[in-house]
């Protein structure tokens, strides 16, 4: 029938699902939508989204499902935002969608949580991977209105690492939704001053949390730092801003090889040539021991303000 092609298309480009308004706007009356239920060819989800029967489920049917069941103007937002776009440390749980208050949502959504706006600016609408959704940086700042302060950031770390965003984005947000008092905008411009337009975004979560528990410590480091003057000897994680301390994070996936180990022994040696101590952490310390790594980094930074440069190899995890 003509508008089978119709729902099949339709749905196809939105997962699999489809919304009752949709059908009705390409010409679909109630009765021609009843039918197409009846005989098999569509299946309710909710009262408003009807799925294409015999597709296969995923997880990308439920975001889609809540934008279209809350209408038109909403998109995923908050937390559901972050894990679409890739953010270190999100799921999706419970989904989040936001629409301006204007829309404004009464209905009681199971599994969904609306978020009224006063304004979501025109240039972060966006559709990633088939999906309405607000932009990764608009995700982050409404997070910092409901999220603690550590989390946001590493929300972020991990965003501006990604490079979905930069500080030129976060200050265009922080100019355009700052004027609307939204939650949250305290903290984004204290997390923008601490990100100046010099620093360098962590190449991976396991930096970020190093770098977190440093600062909690009293550290003072620079991150992916070029170091050797005539000869290049290498970029190293952290580089200490009051001494020739070189703090190296290390994984068990990508360091624990043979061939590993031997380039990270001529890239410590080509290091301390240059007069530099290197402390070397493992990512199992960072979660689990982290008061450990802690106190070697302390000695090693305490024999060289101290004028002992006498260390017997780079300070590393005794238990490796």
């Amino acid at each position: 029938m003509k508008y089978d092609k119709v729902v099949r298309d339709l749905a196809l480009s939105q997962h699999a699902v489809v919304a009752r308004r949709q059908l009705a706007a390409a010409g679909m009356d109630t009765k021609a939508i009843r039918r197409r239920v009846q005989s098999g060819m569509l299946e309710p989800v909710t009262s408003r989204v009807l799925r294409l029967s015999g597709a296969p489920s995923s997880p990308s049917q439920r975001p889609m499902i809540a934008v279209l069941h809350v209408g038109p103007e909403s998109y995923i937002s908050h937390q559901t935002a972050a894990a679409w776009w890739g953010l270190a440390g999100f799921r999706l749980d419970k989904i989040h969608v936001s629409l301006e208050r204007v829309f404004h949502w009464t209905e009681d959504a199971r599994e969904v949580v609306v978020h009224h706006s006063t304004v979501i600016p025109e240039w972060c609408r966006k559709i990633h991977k088939g999906i309405p959704i607000v932009s990764p940086a608009l995700a982050v700042y409404q997070m910092a209105g409901s999220l603690s302060p550590e989390r946001t950031a590493q929300a972020l770390d991990s965003g501006w690492s990604l490079r979905l965003f930069d500080g030129r984005t976060i200050d265009a947000l922080i100019a355009r939704l700052a004027r609307h008092g939204r939650n949250g905008t305290v903290l984004m411009r204290q997390l923008r001053r601490d990100r100046p337009d010099s620093w360098v975004p962590p190449a991976s979560n396991l930096e970020s949390r190093f770098d977190n528990i440093a600062k909690i410590h009293g550290f003072s480091f620079r991150r992916q730092v070029d170091v050797g003057d005539e000869e290049w000897s290498g970029r190293v994680d952290f580089l200490a801003e009051d001494c020739p301390l070189i703090v190296e994070i290390l994984s068990e996936r990508y360091h624990r090889a043979l061939s590993d180990r031997e380039a990270d022994a001529d890239r410590r040696q080509r290091h301390e040539a240059l007069g530099f101590v290197v402390v070397e952490v493992w990512d199992h310390e960072i979660f689990y021991t982290p008061w450990v790594a802690i106190s070697r980094i302390r000695k090693a930074r305490e024999r060289l303000l101290n004028g002992s440069l006498a260390l017997d190899g780079a300070e590393s995890d005794p238990s490796t």
